[in-house]
């Protein structure tokens, strides 16, 4: 009885629902959109961005087929008012005027967007915004992943993935307030990483525009990094700080 009893009471934690299910759209090598709902379309693309693993998932914008407003969204159900969030992920628009991720709440098969964090940029952003959902009575908490409009011509797509939704605590305060400098930027030969943090055995990974790690630098202690082009091509490039759990991101250009 007391082995059911642990069982039952983990199944129902409300911490155990505080984080967004199934995230990163996949189940090893596979896409999976399991846990996750839309109002008009959506489906996998074997693409990610940085850590991202193999696949995304696609959201059509406003209007498409006659369909809007078009939102892809999962159901946090024991999430109550008063309490603070913080929901990021990575997300790029394709033709559509932005793709966002939202704070939400349902009622009656009606979802309501509230706060949220939006990029009209055709390469891999991370977004990230920080509130609480504002439930009323028959409210249900949701997380909305939305590309477009919800009106007017057809719109394009909006690609996401690594969605996560995390109470904020005094534990992770600190990666609220992480920040990294880059200057110069863009650059040509060597640019300089500025951390607000003093850092201990830091990894540093430079990404191309697909996702793809095509450098790395381990066991980077303190605030100032040198980072040297090599032979690397003139482009852009994601970059990724990563330090005990926290992660930085940002964009580098090279140029000739």
């Amino acid at each position: 009885m007391k082995i059911i009893l642990l069982v039952i009471s983990l199944l129902v934690s409300p911490a155990a629902y505080s984080q967004v299910l199934n995230g990163s759209f996949e189940n090893g090598s596979a896409s999976d959109l399991s846990f996750w709902e839309w109002t008009c379309g959506a489906d996998s693309l074997n693409i990610a961005p940085p850590g991202g693993g193999n696949w995304c998932i696609r959201v059509s914008g406003g209007n498409f087929k006659s369909c809007f407003p078009s939102y892809t969204y999962q159901k946090i159900p024991l999430i109550t008012s008063g309490q603070t969030y913080l929901l990021s992920g990575w997300a790029y628009a394709e033709s559509s005027p932005t793709a966002g991720i939202y704070f939400g709440v349902i009622n009656n098969g009606i979802i309501s967007l509230q706060a949220g964090d939006t990029t009209s940029s055709a390469e891999w952003s991370q977004l990230s915004v920080e509130s609480d959902f504002a439930l009323a009575a028959g409210d249900t908490a949701v997380v909305v992943l939305f590309s477009g409009t919800t009106g007017g011509p057809l719109q394009g797509y909006g690609y996401f993935d690594l969605i996560d939704l995390q109470l904020v605590t005094s534990i992770n305060s600190k990666e609220r307030k992480q920040s990294l400098t880059i200057s110069p930027n863009p650059f040509s030969t060597q640019t300089t990483f500025y951390s607000n943090n003093i850092l201990k055995e830091a990894t540093l990974t430079i990404c191309n525009s697909y996702g793809q790690t095509i450098k790395q630098v381990k066991n980077i202690s303190g605030q100032i990094i040198s980072f040297n082009r090599d032979n690397l091509p003139s482009g852009l490039y994601l970059i990724q700080l990563a330090e005990d759990g926290i992660i930085t991101t940002g964009k580098i250009i090279i140029v000739d």
